[in-house]
């Protein structure tokens, strides 16, 4: 097994930041709304220098990977842990895909200044989850926090058997 077995993001993804319709019209406030809950689950972290560092990491290239997917990320003063949130639009947001398409799933990761080989082992671990047609499609029609984790668990679980994306 990969080192990469041991995260899940269940261990990161608390329900209350599962948000199943994110809106905005500018990259500010779609961040603004994706970061909202992570602000109000962790008091210390400033919302304002939060959407300022996620703005700042678009600046350099966009986070929009394409196939409707965003993966906005970027290092702050979240503690030891990494911190992840998830929304998703049905209809698709412009967040400058790099394939011009609309962004329909976001997945926020936060990382701790101090740990950035953890935070490439994260980002590495969504993209290979998302490359998969059919986890997007069940992300896209949950009908609950509950059950995105749980499609997410799925997936992981997929992912470790070496049946993900087969």
């Amino acid at each position: 097994m990969s080192d990469d077995s041991k995260l899940r993001i269940r261990d990161i993804l608390d329900p209350r930041r599962v948000q199943l319709h994110v809106t905005g019209t500018t990259k500010r406030e779609i961040l603004t709304g994706l970061v909202a809950p992570i602000a109000a689950t962790h008091p210390n972290i400033d919302l304002g220098a939060l959407v300022g560092t996620l703005l700042e990491r678009e600046q350099t290239s966009s986070t929009a990977i394409a196939d409707g997917i965003a993966i906005p990320h970027g290092r702050h003063s979240v503690g030891d842990n990494v911190v992840c949130a998830f929304g998703r639009n049905s209809d698709g947001l412009d967040f400058d895909s790099i394939d011009g398409s609309p962004t329909r799933i976001f997945f926020v990761l936060i990382s701790p200044e101090s740990r950035p080989t953890l935070h490439l082992r994260w980002l590495a671990h969504l993209a290979v989850l998302l490359r998969n047609a059919e986890f997007r499609e069940t992300l896209l029609s949950a009908d609950s926090p509950e059950a995105v984790i749980a499609a997410i668990e799925h997936a992981e679980q997929a992912q470790a058997q070496g049946t993900h994306g087969k």
